[in-house]
């Protein structure tokens, strides 16, 4: 089982980041204090971002 490092999103999640565009959640780390740090895809890129800057998009039309 995952460990899941008390992340508010989960692997397949789609999210918006606070620069306004839209991904999924593709894996999710810890940092070396403890804080998630997520893998969110975006057009074939991977970008690494903090909980704080990631919004839930729940009606967001993108294929998993």
């Amino acid at each position: 089982m995952a460990k899941s490092y008390g992340a508010k999103f989960r692997i397949g999640d789609v999210v918006s980041s606070d620069a306004g565009q839209t991904g999924i959640v593709r894996a999710i780390f810890a940092t070396f204090e403890g804080e998630p740090r997520y893998a969110v895809e975006n057009d074939g890129a991977l970008d690494f971002v903090c909980e704080a800057r990631l919004l839930p998009r729940p009606d967001a039309p993108l294929a998993a």
